[in-house]
């Protein structure tokens, strides 16, 4: 029998948040190679988001992870394909202030 003596956190920070910058970080890197918003495509995020998470996982046993969607979008008919590396480097970066906001509850 475990007693719990008290709780700390914030109840609405989750994986989600860090999955949503890697999104954001997608969208935006293909956004500057092709033009093409794929913030648009209900399709695409959502391909996106399973990628965003699958990278995340990774990334906690290697330094670098690719990102490969074929043919996440079609341009004059002409499939395009997202392929991209994300590292952990570039991970850590792009949710310092989410980590942040875990390490503060921890503190107290």
């Amino acid at each position: 029998v475990f007693e719990v003596k008290s709780t700390s956190g914030n109840n609405r920070l989750g994986g989600d948040d860090f999955d949503e910058r890697v999104i954001r970080w997608m969208v935006e890197n293909f956004r500057k190679e092709h033009g093409i918003d794929l913030a648009k495509d209900r399709m695409a995020m959502q391909r996106l988001k399973e990628a965003a998470e699958k990278a995340k996982i990774e990334l906690s046993g290697v330094v670098t992870t690719n990102i490969n969607l074929p043919f996440i979008t079609a341009i004059d008919g002409q499939p395009v394909h997202l392929d991209m590396n994300l590292t952990r480097a570039k991970f850590e970066e792009l949710t310092a202030d989410l980590m942040e906001a875990t390490e503060g509850p921890i503190r107290r």
